[in-house]
C-alpha cells in the first residue's frame, strides 16, 4: 500500500526544508513577527504529501496515510528544531504536529485527485 522508496524521499525533502525554514526563522526573526513560519511550516508538508501521493498514485487512502507520515515527521522535526533553538514553547509540540500531520493528509489527497485528472488527461490523448 505505501511506497518506502516514495516516501523516504518526499520525507527527507519535506525534513530539509522543515529545518531550513526554522533556522532561517531563528536568525531573521521578521519570518516569526510576520507569520511566515507557521504558514510555511504548514505548507512544506502538504506540498511533500501533495508530491509522494501524486507519484504513488494508488487510491485516496495510500495517498492520504503516506502524506500523514510524512507530514507528522516533518512536525516533530519542525518543533523540535524549534524548542531547541528555545522559539517555540513546550505546549506547541503537540498542536504543531497534530496541524502538520493533517496538512500531510490533506496533501496527500490532492495529490491522488491530481494523478487521476493526470491518468484522464493521457487517456484523451
Amino acid at each position: 500500500m505505501v511506497n518506502l522508496k516514495i516516501l523516504r524521499r518526499a520525507i527527507a525533502v519535506g525534513v530539509m526544508f522543515e529545518l531550513l525554514l526554522v533556522v532561517a526563522a531563528h536568525y531573521r526573526p521578521w519570518l516569526q513577527h510576520n507569520y511566515f513560519l507557521m504558514f510555511g511550516c504548514m505548507l512544506i508538508p502538504g506540498v511533500a504529501g501533495l508530491l509522494y501521493a501524486r507519484d504513488l498514485a494508488r487510491g485516496f487512502l495510500a495517498g492520504a496515510l503516506g502524506g500523514a507520515a510524512i507530514g507528522a515527521l516533518c512536525g516533530v522535526v519542525a518543533v523540535a528544531a524549534a524548542n531547541l533553538f528555545g522559539d517555540e514553547p513546550d505546549l506547541l509540540i503537540p498542536w504543531a504536529v497534530m496541524i502538520l500531520t493533517v496538512t500531510g493528509a490533506i496533501g496527500g489527497l490532492f495529490g491522488q485527485l491530481d494523478a487521476m485528472m493526470k491518468a484522464f488527461i493521457r487517456s484523451l490523448r
